[in-house]
């Protein structure tokens, strides 16, 4: 059976609406039985890592093989940063008040640190795969 691009292009795009729906059901799932049904986190935690490890490995791969993912500028990079950092903090200060110095490294480091290493990751991921799609282009 031969398929041509247009029939690669729509199962792949099918293949990632289907993904995409199986990841957010999970996400909901997860939500529901966190705060309504009201189950301990712990109940959940492998649930929880495999819809990671699917979200972060199909952006990671799409960024990576597609080269699509346009790379911030330095400027870019340090605005979303602050803005993510900026963001948390005020929804976990209002949701749970503000933050007991004390006890730094488990309620200000991963407010500071996860922006930090989303922000650095994505500007790799993107890097690397626009550096992937020239050398494919020029070569």
């Amino acid at each position: 059976m031969n398929f041509d691009e247009r029939s690669q292009q729509v199962a792949g795009q099918s293949a990632m609406i289907m993904l995409g729906l199986t990841q957010t059901a999970l996400g909901v799932i997860l939500l529901i039985r966190l705060y309504v049904l009201d189950q301990p986190d712990s109940e959940l935690r492998d649930i929880q890592w495999v819809l990671l490890g699917s979200i972060v490995g199909y952006f990671v791969l799409r960024s990576f093989l597609g080269g699509i993912m346009p790379v911030p500028t330095l400027k870019q990079a340090v605005l979303a940063y602050l803005g993510m950092t900026f963001g948390l903090f005020v929804i976990l200060s209002v949701w749970l008040g503000l933050p007991d110095l004390s006890e730094w490294t488990t309620n200000v480091l991963p407010a500071v640190a996860g922006p930090a290493i989303i922000v650095g990751g994505y500007w790799l991921i993107a890097a690397l795969g626009k550096r992937r799609i020239e050398r494919e282009i020029f070569d």
